[in-house]
């Protein structure tokens, strides 16, 4: 396997999010500023847009932690799914809330805004950050307008972030939109933000030298639409295919190091896998 050829001793395109790989392209520090302006001026509210893959998950957990070291208070929550039971309950448990599992949501709700003037008190800045917007249901999503509006919450300075699907963003309906100050939007990564990205990746496991030849990369960005995810994702099995050809041309693995590099023909086997359907 890959390992004793590159000497790696883990993947160095693991699958979920690893907020110790985190690659900051122009895209991304322009997202992260306007975080930070929304969550250091009187805007109350966030909404951050990007395409599946786009990365809109692992910016918030890593703005969470941040906000978290600069004494904010945060709670991030994924809505996909939850109930406003569920919800609230999320909320309160992060905010360390006065709130028990078997209280219904009115007086959840209560008791997470007592939370907030009580933070608001201590004078820490209260930030919400909640992914998948676009996937709640009518009641939470009511539920979401009446958090924003509420006068009580108002007071207390609290800075609510949103994150949707972009070709989902009519899903969150006319009256949440029009709450919005800030849009922050994702886009794909360009090349340079690919080659970068790769770069960070090798070195975090160890390795100085590149992997990829220039038609690798090339034949990666292409194919991956620059989008981070399907970036990584094929990276990772371009690595497991070459591996396995190198394997099948030279069983000694005595090999020039240009023979080691990953190019376009092992990328394009490596899409070819991870389109094939699955079966049994």
């Amino acid at each position: 396997m890959y390992p004793t050829q590159w000497g790696l001793t883990k993947s160095p395109f693991p699958s979920g999010i690893d907020l110790q790989l985190f690659y900051e392209g122009f895209n991304q520090r322009e997202a992260l500023a306007r975080l930070r302006y929304l969550t250091s001026h009187p805007s109350r509210c966030g909404l951050m847009l990007g395409n599946a893959g786009f990365g809109k998950s692992h910016l918030l957990q890593l703005f969470a932690k941040e906000c978290r070291l600069h004494g904010k208070a945060v709670a991030l929550v994924d809505l996909l799914g939850l109930s406003t039971h569920e919800f609230l309950w999320q909320l309160g448990i992060q905010l360390e809330a006065a709130v028990h599992i078997e209280n219904q949501p009115p007086r959840l709700f209560r008791q997470l805004t007592d939370r907030f003037q009580e933070l608001s008190f201590e004078r820490q800045r209260i930030v919400l950050l909640l992914d998948n917007v676009d996937q709640v249901g009518p009641d939470l999503r009511t539920l979401l307008l009446r958090l924003a509006q509420n006068e009580t919450t108002r007071a207390t300075g609290l800075t609510l972030v949103f994150s949707a699907n972009a070709s989902h963003s009519a899903q969150l309906g006319e009256r949440l939109l029009d709450l919005v100050d800030l849009r922050i939007d994702l886009e794909a990564w360009d090349e340079l933000d690919t080659i970068g990205y790769l770069q960070l990746a090798l070195v975090a496991v160890g390795l100085e030298q590149p992997l990829f030849n220039d038609e690798g990369i090339s034949e990666l960005h292409r194919i991956s639409g620059g989008v981070p995810r399907k970036i990584n994702r094929l990276a990772e099995h371009s690595l497991l295919v070459s591996s396995q050809m190198i394997d099948s041309q030279a069983p000694d693995s005595s090999m020039p190091d240009s023979r080691l590099m990953i190019g376009a023909k092992a990328v394009q086997a490596a899409d070819e896998l991870l389109s094939l359907p699955c079966t049994g």
